[in-house]
C-alpha cells in the first residue's frame, strides 16, 4: 500500500466517525424528534396546540439514555414508521391512551386532547377496549 491510498483510506475513516458524531451533538434534542414523530403519524387527527410537546415532556422525564436518544433520532432521519418499530408503536399508543381520543368514542373530527400520562391505575380513559367506546356500525 503506497502513501496516497493510506491517506485516503485514513482519511475516510476518520470522516466516517466524525461526522455521523458530529451531526447526533449539533441535531436537536430526542423530545423534539419524539413530538415530529408522533405528529407525522397521527397527522390525520386534529391534535391540540403543544399537546404533543407536553405528553412527550412526560414521557421523556427523568431519562437521559444515550442509546435511547440515539434510537430515536435514527428513527426520525431514517423515516422509521410505526409498523416498523415497537418503540414508536408504543409511544403513540400511549399517547392516544392519555388523551381523550378513546372518550370521544374515536371521532377524528375533534380535537384530540391530552389529559396526562397514561397509567392503568389512574386513568381518565375506564377502558379504551370496551365495546361501548366504539361507534356503532
Amino acid at each position: 500500500m503506497n502513501r496516497k491510498k493510506f491517506l485516503i483510506i485514513a482519511g475516510v475513516s476518520t470522516g466516517s466517525l466524525i461526522v455521523p458524531s458530529g451531526i447526533y451533538f449539533v441535531s436537536g434534542s430526542v423530545k423534539k424528534y419524539a413530538a415530529l414523530l408522533i405528529k407525522k403519524q397521527l397527522s390525520y387527527l386534529k391534535l391540540e396546540t403543544n399537546s404533543v410537546e407536553t405528553y412527550v415532556e412526560d414521557y421523556f422525564q427523568g431519562n437521559n439514555d444515550l442509546m435511547a436518544k440515539l434510537r430515536w433520532k435514527t428513527m426520525y432521519y431514517l423515516g422509521i414508521t410505526w409498523e416498523n418499530s415497537n418503540t414508536l408503536k408504543d409511544l403513540i399508543k400511549y399517547y392516544l391512551l392519555s388523551t381523550d381520543f378513546f372518550i370521544n368514542k374515536m371521532d377524528e373530527s375533534k380535537n384530540v386532547k391530552y389529559l396526562g400520562l397514561y397509567s392503568p391505575y389512574k386513568s381518565p380513559v375506564p377502558n379504551p377496549f370496551a365495546y361501548t367506546l366504539y361507534p356503532p356500525n
